[in-house]
């Protein structure tokens, strides 16, 4: 008997001993190696939907931003048809200012008839610096005053290394941008007018019995949406793509490239980088509960603070959803009454310490100042 209980103690601990070991899992593997963007100037690619940088390469360095000026031409004029300024289907008459403009052309004339809706693809398919004067003046009245708009715009879009002189990129002394503020202006123009991806990622347009391509190398291609071209100088050229693929947007910006043909593989190569190498991760849904303030002068007391839309984040492909972290910060002073949808803090998406996305979040419901009574029954609950 006491062999047996030997025996099967002995079967016990070897078994339990086996269980301890742990399971070898493989490593997560590595993400897609950042493409080396060589001889260029500057080098951005940007995830539409989250905002955030996923390269950066002189991102911030001030550059001629040549043709891509036209993104924020575009702009406007999307804007002014948003306002009911303009609409498509309405002819703008040509000046000679227009008619005469030097560079690429959509070969306006005076008295040849034009819709804004034919404006628009002359200036973002085959870069019309005549289509960009035409529309300053339709817009604006005249390219000065159109110009100051460009200028406004870009303040109140965060641009704050950018400075516009006319609307179709001409070389100019003052010009400047940067591939980081590009890119944010492009995300700006597909995020609040999506109709652009209809026109600028056109392979070709007729107008004037005249068949034209779009200058973009990439233009046609499956998923790419756009968004323009420019020519600083003979052997400079400036490049921003916009490509969608499976729900997923991306903006690649290149400054400076040696050829159209190399700004467009750089191009590529950003955007297959991003798309494979960097996934999409929900870190809350739509009116997600991210904290709750506690006040003992609130009716009622506590606060549910919520995010106005759904929150996401991208990271390298491989990376688990809990590497994500949340910090919350109120807002100073923050004192009822509070009104439900009210901003009350800022919301922190960090990833190995670094903030991916800052976000306003807001009250889920009202708070009102309490009563003494309601006061004393607060101090008296958080006694027992």
């Amino acid at each position: 008997m006491i062999r047996a209980a030997l025996v099967i103690s002995a079967l016990y601990f070897s078994v339990a001993a086996r269980a301890m070991v742990p399971v070898p899992t493989p490593p997560t593997p590595p993400p897609l190696p950042a493409p080396q963007i060589a001889g260029v100037k500057a080098a951005v690619l940007l995830d539409v939907h989250t905002g955030q940088v996923l390269l950066d390469q002189n991102g911030s360095t001030e550059l001629d931003p040549s043709g891509l000026v036209k993104l924020m031409t575009a702009y406007l004029l999307y804007q002014a048809e948003a306002q009911k300024l303009l609409t498509p289907a309405q002819r703008v008459e040509v000046s000679v200012q227009a008619w005469h403009a030097p560079g690429s052309r959509m070969f306006l004339q005076p008295g040849l008839p034009v819709t804004v809706a034919q404006l628009t693809h002359g200036l973002l398919i085959d870069g019309g610096n005549d289509a960009a004067i035409a529309i300053a003046q339709a817009v604006a009245g005249s390219e000065s005053g159109f110009v100051d708009l460009m200028n406004q715009e870009a303040q109140q879009l965060g641009l704050h290394h950018t400075h516009f002189v006319n609307p179709d990129g001409m070389p100019a002394p003052e010009e400047k941008s940067t591939a980081l503020d590009i890119a944010r202006l492009g995300r700006d123009l597909l995020r609040k007018y999506p109709q652009v991806a209809q026109v600028a990622g056109q392979a070709s347009y007729r107008y004037n019995k005249i068949t034209q391509f779009n200058y973009n190398p990439l233009a046609g291609q499956r998923g790419i949406t756009g968004l323009g071209v420019g020519l600083a100088s003979a052997h400079d050229w400036d490049l921003a793509v916009s490509a969608t693929k499976k729900g997923r947007s991306l903006v690649a910006v290149v400054l400076g490239a040696g050829s159209r043909a190399v700004a467009g593989a750089d191009g590529a190569a950003m955007l297959h980088y991003g798309f494979h190498g960097w996934q999409e991760h929900l870190v809350y849904p739509a009116n997600g509960v991210v904290a709750k303030l506690r006040q003992s002068d609130w009716s009622p007391e506590t606060l549910s603070v919520i995010t106005p839309a759904a929150l996401s984040v991208v990271l390298p492909k491989g990376s688990p959803d809990k590497a994500v972290q949340s910090h919350f910060v109120p807002m100073a002073h923050l004192a009822a009454p509070i009104h439900a949808g009210q901003p009350v803090g800022t919301l922190n998406l960090q990833w190995q310490g670094k903030t991916l996305r800052s976000e306003t979040v807001l009250a889920q419901e009202s708070v009102g100042k309490a009563s003494w009574m309601d006061r004393l029954w607060h101090h008296l609950r958080s006694w027992l």
